[in-house]
């Protein structure tokens, strides 16, 4: 299968630097690792490896950064194997130009399923509203009761045990409720209301959806990239992530004094305030390089059937055990609307839900598995190699002694893999540079003297 499209410039023309100062890149996600920061960085060796500025393959996308800003000077292959990554990219590469979309985004907040869909979740926004402002009162174990119990999905896969009678109650009402709501499934509401988000919040990101989805077909990847741009935004967690909801007790057990306020802080944003500001955003993009691609695909896959006007591969893999889709599977779900299973994990000798409630067919890379990254990287040098193409591979050092998750493969095993298959490797590096976190200290991925490095390869 060849990845080609119509039009495909091998050399951008000369762009307007008055017009790019006002089209600098923006953060689509939280996202852990984003290049935001050294994307010139990224640009310079690009253009001195490859001055006739051929396409670059973008193959480990996420949140669109790399794309985006590289799109201005030359054409975009964006891979991701995740869907929402696609939908963001898709969005930044192909702006939509129709200004209508921003009425028609307004509208959405009085969408005739709107009551409806309250209604269904009438009795857990009514429970929650009030829980909170009881915490607020010093009240705090009804807080824990609430954030540790009020998942409609557990409440669906298992019986409800341990929490309070009032709150099982509205719960039971609720799903009783939803049952009776024809074509509207509240997707957002199930998965990730109480949890995530306020089940006020969940109930208009499903409005949301299910606009979206009748929308006109030239606005739909547009509005949707402004939703999970929003829920990126709102979600109430440790680092914007969905890798776990707020903990709401101490090591000891007791409930956390800050809760009410930490609840607070995103559960009261308006989503469709959020949902419109994006909307504007997204839809004031420019590109005057045409012919971008955006694929949602294994990267192993992508490389074995790259275009032929692709020069440059830039990939940024994972490095450590973390999973990104660990941090992100609310994204996927969102994008998806497929109804996943969640996974288990055996707490306790008790098998209960993950707490982040992952999906329990996330992608788990095998860049971050240590057993597969080896080979992983190996099929990454030699499918490249084999193309000729320029590969530049992003890497974050780390230092040995610090308190950070070690890399699957160190740079120096890297580089001697990378010798077997290409003529010429080097290191560069921009300085010191440090990644998006996540809040608590102890999860800090410290940010090294060496900075960030690229190893370009090629022959």
């Amino acid at each position: 299968m060849q990845l080609d499209l119509l039009e495909k410039p091998a050399i951008t023309p000369n762009l307007d630097q008055s017009f790019l100062s006002q089209k600098r890149p923006f953060r689509t996600l939280h996202y852990l690792g984003s290049k935001f920061r050294m994307l010139e960085f990224i640009r310079k060796i690009a253009d001195e490896e490859d001055p006739c500025r051929g396409a670059i393959c973008d193959l480990f996308s996420g949140s669109g950064s790399v794309s985006q800003y590289l799109s201005n000077y030359r054409r975009i292959v964006s891979v991701d194997i995740q869907e929402y990554s696609k939908v963001i990219c898709s969005t930044l590469l192909s702006p939509c130009t129709d200004k209508d979309i921003l009425e028609y985004a307004k509208s959405l907040r009085t969408s005739p399923v709107r009551k409806s869909l309250e209604g269904a979740l009438h009795p857990v926004i009514d429970y929650e509203k009030g829980v909170v402002e009881a915490g607020r009162n010093g009240e705090l174990n009804a807080v824990c009761d609430f954030l540790e119990n009020c998942s409609l999905y557990g409440a669906m896969d298992a019986p409800l045990s341990g929490c309070g009678p009032n709150l099982a109650l509205a719960i039971e009402h609720t799903i009783n409720k939803i049952k009776k709501l024809d074509s509207l499934d509240p997707i957002a509401s199930i998965y990730f209301g109480g949890v995530f988000y306020s089940f006020e919040q969940t109930a208009h990101i499903d409005v949301l959806l299910y606009e979206i989805k009748h929308a006109p077909l030239r606005f739909q990847n547009t509005l949707m990239a402004a939703l999970l741009s929003t829920t990126s935004d709102l979600v109430n967690s440790v680092g914007k992530q969905f890798a776990q909801p707020i903990r709401p007790r101490n090591k000891s057990g007791e409930p956390k004094k800050g809760l009410p306020t930490q609840l607070s802080k995103d559960r009261n944003s308006s989503v469709f305030d959020t949902f419109e500001k994006w909307v504007v955003k997204y839809s004031n993009l420019q590109q005057i390089v045409k012919g971008h691609e955006v694929i949602c695909m294994d990267y192993k896959e992508a490389l074995e059937n790259l275009a032929d006007d692709v020069s440059v591969v830039y990939a940024d893999p994972p490095y450590t055990r973390d999973h990104y889709s660990r941090f992100y599977h609310g994204l996927e779900t969102l994008t998806l609307q497929d109804r996943p299973i969640i996974s288990k994990t055996k707490i306790g000798g008790t098998l209960r839900l993950s707490r982040g409630l992952y999906r329990q067919d996330r992608h788990q890379s095998p860049f971050c598995i240590k057993s597969q990254a080896p080979n992983a990287f190996h099929e990454l040098f030699k499918i490249t190699s084999e193309k000729d193409k320029i590969l530049m591979l992003s890497y974050s050092p780390y230092e040995q002694h610090a308190k950070v998750h070690p890399r699957v493969m160190k740079l120096e095993q890297l580089i001697t893999m990378a010798k077997s298959y290409f003529d010429v490797v080097k290191t560069c590096s921009p300085g010191a540079f440090s990644h998006s976190k996540l809040n608590n200290s102890e999860k800090h991925l410290e940010s090294s003297d060496f900075g960030e490095i690229i190893l370009v390869c090629r022959n």
